[in-house]
Order: structure tokens, then sequence, then C-alpha cells
């Protein structure tokens, strides 16, 4: 329920961050595109059956549908479902597209059902990961693809902050709520996020093996911002340049670079 309420309430922001040219609408931007890439290199048929789950304001979905593939898209936020049918019909999509509720906990799909599997954004936010990586196995076909993305615990960006240091943000976290719950604290948009989950990118690769999904590529996307006790080290236009620079490393697969984004991407195939 609480990440119901926070996705409704700010639908708009996932919209509207996909326009934007600051250091984190750049991310997310990369990581969809990078993700459209991994689709693209399947060379899948336009009869292949693609589901996304967590469509979102359907940005993914549409661009899905543009490659001629009819989209089944699942969101647990109603106020995303109207937003991806929105941008469908705005994109003449809307007959390649049938979005709608869903609980990716418990799919409402056959056995086998598709060839592709997207789910961008969405591991962080789950309260049964594993749950959900087996429906999702459940619902691909053998030999079927899916393209996954978490939030990286080992992520460049936190080991240059006390604040978000994995061994203290926790503790941080908990005292924040607790302030703005009892009113001594103004409560933003991510602080008042609800709890989501961060992973190594060994834990998610061993998770993804032990629900039967064989990993054949993986990317690292997103270097910033830099910060120190919360406070940006760089000025933006600064700071972008940087993330531009640690991302083409990461993509030519350097060291340590290549596994530190705050974004990993996955392409698994059930074999």
């Amino acid at each position: 329920m609480l990440v119901d309420n926070f996705f409704d309430s700010n639908a708009t922001y996932w919209r509207d961050t996909y326009r934007e040219k600051d250091i984190l609408g750049i991310i997310y931007q990369r990581r969809q595109i990078m993700a459209i890439n991994y689709v693209d290199s399947l060379f899948l048929p336009r009869t292949a059956k693609v589901l996304e789950i967590g469509c979102g304001a359907g940005l993914m979905t549409v661009a899905l549908a543009k490659r001629g593939f009819m989209v089944e898209a699942v969101d647990h936020s109603q106020s995303m479902i109207d937003l991806t049918l929105e941008l469908a019909t705005q994109n003449g999509m809307k007959s390649r597209i049938n979005a709608h509720t869903g609980d990716i906990h418990k799919l409402s799909f056959d056995d086998g059902s598709f060839d592709l599997i997207v789910a961008l954004g969405v591991i962080p936010w789950l309260h049964d990961f594993h749950k959900a990586l087996r429906e999702i196995a459940r619902s691909l076909r053998l030999g079927g693809y899916v393209v996954l993305t978490m939030d990286n615990a080992r992520r460049a960006t936190t080991l240059f902050d006390p604040l978000t240091f994995p061994a203290v943000a926790q503790v941080i976290r908990t005292t924040r709520l607790k302030l703005e719950k009892a009113g001594l604290l103004s409560a933003k948009l991510w602080s008042n996020a609800p709890p989501y989950q961060q992973y190594s990118p060994r834990e998610f690769l061993n998770s993804l093996s032990e629900s039967g999904l064989t990993v054949t590529n993986t990317s690292s996307v997103g270097f910033g911002p830099f910060t120190f006790f919360g406070h940006h080290l760089f000025p933006e236009a600064i700071g972008i340049r940087i993330n531009n620079k640690l991302q083409e490393y990461a993509d030519n697969k350097y060291p340590i670079l290549r596994s530190t984004g705050s974004q990993y991407i996955v392409l698994a195939a059930k074999k």
C-alpha cells in the first residue's frame, strides 16, 4: 500500500524525469537506452509475445510497441497505467498495448506465456524479491529472455558520502522517517519514499540463477551525483561530464566501473 500511494501521488515525476537534462534524468534515459539495446540485440520476430512489468509512465512500453511487438503492460499503480495509455494514444500505439494493473508476485498469465519480459526499476520496491523472480521465470517460455534492473548496493557514489555509505545509511533513514512521522522534519519526494531494497551484483546474479535464469549480459549505469554529507561535490555541468566519462569506461567493461553504477542491468535467458 505504501508503494502504491507513493507512485500514485508522484506519477508525473516518473514521466517528466525522462525529459530532464540533469544528471538523474540522464541516468534514467541511459538505463532505458541500454535496455532497448539488449532487446534489439535479440532480433526477436514481431510475433514475439512481450510483457513489461512496472510499465510506469509508458516510455519503455511505447518503445517496445514501436518495434512491432504486441505488449502486455502491467503496473501496480492505476495512475501509472493511465499515463501509459495516454502516451500510447499520443504515439498511435494504443492498439498494440494492453495495459492494466497487476502484481509481479502473482502474475495472471499461464506458464511460458512470453518470449520477452522487461522490468525496469521494479526490483527495489518488492516485498518478496525471490517470489517475483520465480513468477517471471514461470511466465517465460523456455528459450525466452528477460531484461531486469536493480538498484546497486555497491554503487560508486555511496562510497564517498558518510550519509549513503551502506553501513550507516539504514540507520539514518530510520531516524529520518521517525522525525517525519513526529512532524519534526518536512518530507520530500525521496525521503518520504517507502522502504526499498538494494542488492549487490553478486546477490542479484545468484538469485537469478536460483530462479532458473541464465545471465547472458550485464551492464552498469549511472555515476552521480557524487555527494559529501548530502551536498553535491560538483556543479551540475561538471557532474554530468564526470558521469559521462565514467559511463564510457563502464561500457567498455573497465574493472570495478563495469559493476559500480547506480543501476545494474541484466539480460538473462530461461534455458
